[in-house]
């Protein structure tokens, strides 16, 4: 049998919100590596499809999905069912991640998405322009809020795959050409460090690519197309405008391509 690292005791109750392909396989990884009381371990999701894999592990189910008018009230009556500070792994469409990471930190629980997801029709509202429209609106959005209220209890944000996780890789590859190059600063312990360190390697762009390996049983017949990703995310993500990320040393620009007036600056659509 397996022994898996323990790497911390969650002591209040654990809420987790969506049960998608995400979730379940994010539920064992919970179940590895975190100590907590399954009494106070709860999964909302208006999809019931799929409930026998938390019944089989004496994991709650809340079929139920969340809204602007329930999600205080739902969300509370969970968090604050165990006996120290809740968390909350946000894994869901069509629910604020922002509006939903203000009111864990407003009761003081831990929160973690994968993404700055907005409530249902922001993708397809024609009242909004383009720049609106981006995940990079969306980001803005939450880094507004981190200036409007800073400190606090801890709230991660897009700490998915990508954006998420491709961060951590970008910054061990940073080390590593550092090395290769015999670069001998310090390693960075700030995001001003990592981007000094990068300006200092010549590193100018970052190409991310994904690698699609999941293979059907059956071959995919000719003139068919199978979407092998999140139904809702490939609709959403393609109503919207495609964007770049986007240097200051970038001196060149696309004709159609479009600016935007606040934030940060560090895309274009």
């Amino acid at each position: 049998m397996s022994h898996w690292p323990l790497h911390a005791r969650i002591e209040g109750a654990i809420v987790m919100i969506g049960f998608g392909s995400i979730g379940k396989g994010t539920l064992p990884l919970i179940e590895r590596h975190f100590e907590f009381d399954k009494e106070h371990f709860v999964v909302i999701d208006p999809n019931d499809s799929d409930r026998r894999l938390l019944d089989e592990r004496g994991v709650k189910f809340a079929h139920l999905g969340l809204t602007r008018d329930n999600y205080r009230d739902a969300l509370g009556k969970y968090l604050k069912a165990g006996k120290g500070q809740g968390f909350c792994v946000n894994l869901s469409v069509d629910t604020s991640s922002l509006d939903i990471m203000r009111y864990c930190r407003e009761i003081g629980a831990l929160y973690i998405d994968t993404v700055v997801e907005p409530w249902p029709g922001f993708y397809f509202d024609k009242s909004r322009g383009n720049e609106a429209r981006t995940n990079y609106a969306l980001r803005e959005t939450v880094l507004a809020e981190r200036r409007k209220n800073p400190g606090g209890t801890t709230a991660v944000s897009c700490c998915g795959a990508n954006p998420g996780m491709v961060s951590w890789f970008v910054k061990q590859a940073l080390v590593n050409l550092a090395a290769d190059l015999g670069d001998k600063g310090a390693e960075p312990k700030s995001r001003e460090d990592w981007g000094r360190l990068a300006q200092r390697l010549g590193v100018k762009g970052v190409h991310i690519a994904e690698r699609d390996t999941q293979r059907a049983t059956h071959p995919k017949p000719r003139n068919v197309f199978v979407n092998t990703w999140s139904i809702e995310g490939f609709l959403s993500e393609g109503m919207q405008p495609a964007e770049l990320g986007w240097g200051t040393h970038e001196k060149w620009a696309p004709a159609n391509a479009g600016f935007h007036e606040a934030g940060c600056g560090a895309a274009i659509y």
